[in-house]
């Protein structure tokens, strides 16, 4: 299928899912598309009749009635279940707008092809058999759960926590997994302990070939912005991006060297919660390091990416939260399971919930452009 043609020839092209990415990105939308749409449509009754950036929102019957010539794009993140509908109204030229850095910038927008795709069988072979893996903050919570999976696809453990005792149990499970599992320990805020750990993992430690900086603290500073301290602010930076920047600083020559590693990030894409300014501006700060430190690992065998776990029941999270830890799997191993480029790229764990491993590489490849 000629995706620009298709857009390009439609006698009706417009978007549908009136959500936050739509508003957030229209003019790009607008751009990516060729030409300003000719409609807007939502599922929700109480957006129809109304006007968003000068167009009036349609309903589902009304857009069916506009006709086979018709090119409709998905706005929404998870564009599967519109996707289905879209084809039961006889709609065939059906496209999904892929989003990059957490939402915020389109990638492009690819024509969706994959009916089935979720119910297909497919055989996965685990890439990360036999590798040694880092996670840091691992005895609780995504990092526990992150630690568990890939010893499950085969992967060697490296077990982080403040303390040896905190990883114990871990380690024994995974053990019992088949795999070598180990523990080491460090208060990623001191940087003297930092640096020793680091130290040890590259003299008395397998070389790692994955890496997920999962550790991370999020400290309550009070409802109002005006008064988080320097000590806050210093508090989070120094967990949430200085230590993981510097695991990166320390591991990823070596990878280089090798010709092979796998870097995962885990940041968010929290934004206008101005009462958790602190970990917000830590975690961009991380993301900022990732995006601009990508195009220099290009053809090294070496990438970095970054996850967004989602608001998960952890400790972190609370038990008020939306999702359960166990969501984050598949999406939160796509950085270390995809044997493409995919260096700088954000993934949205939610996006893939619910999904088995092989479903979600391949949504992964078709989403960012990556298929063979």
């Amino acid at each position: 299928m000629n995706s620009r043609k298709i857009l390009d020839d439609a006698q009706n092209a417009g978007f549908f899912g009136l959500g936050v990415q739509f508003h957030d990105c229209y003019r790009q939308l607008v751009l990516s598309l060729g030409r300003e749409p000719d409609f807007v449509c939502d599922n929700a009754p109480d957006k129809w009749g109304k006007e968003f950036f000068g167009k009036r929102c349609i309903s589902p019957a009304e857009l069916s009635a506009l006709g086979e010539n018709t090119a409709v794009v998905i706005t929404v993140r998870k564009y599967e279940d519109i996707s289905r509908q879209l084809r039961e109204m006889g709609l065939r030229n059906v496209f999904t707008a892929c989003f990059d850095r957490g939402y915020d910038i389109i990638d492009s927008i690819r024509a969706l092809e994959f009916e089935g795709m979720a119910e297909k069988p497919e055989i996965f072979e685990s890439p990360v058999r036999g590798k040694w893996t880092l996670v840091t903050g691992a005895s609780r919570g995504i990092g526990r759960r992150i630690a568990i999976e890939m010893a499950k696809l085969g992967s060697n453990i490296i077990a982080h926590s403040r303390t040896i005792d905190n990883t114990k149990k871990l380690v024994d499970e995974c053990s019992a997994l088949g795999v070598q599992a180990k523990s080491i320990a460090a208060e990623l805020g001191n940087t003297d302990e930092l640096e020793r750990m680091l130290d040890d993992l590259e003299n008395r430690f397998p070389p790692i070939d994955i890496v997920f900086n999962n550790a991370g603290i999020s400290l309550a500073c009070g409802p109002d912005p005006w008064r988080i301290s320097a000590e806050d602010y210093l508090t989070h930076y120094s967990v949430n991006a200085v230590a993981p920047i510097r695991i990166c600083y320390r591991l990823i020559p070596r990878m280089i060297k090798r010709g092979f590693g796998r870097v995962i990030n885990i940041s968010s894409t929290i934004q206008k919660r101005p009462a958790e300014m602190a970990y917000a501006c830590s975690k961009a700060a991380l993301g900022k390091f990732v995006v601009d430190l990508a195009p220099s690992l290009q053809e090294t065998g070496v990438m970095i990416s970054l996850v967004c776990p989602g608001y998960v029941r952890s400790d972190m999270g609370g038990p008020s939260a939306p999702h359960g830890v166990e969501t984050v799997v598949p999406g939160a191993l796509l950085g270390a399971l995809l044997d493409c480029d995919v260096n700088g790229r954000w993934f949205i764990a939610q996006d893939y919930a619910g999904l088995s491993l092989p479903q979600a590489v391949a949504k992964a490849k078709f989403y960012y452009g990556l298929e063979e």
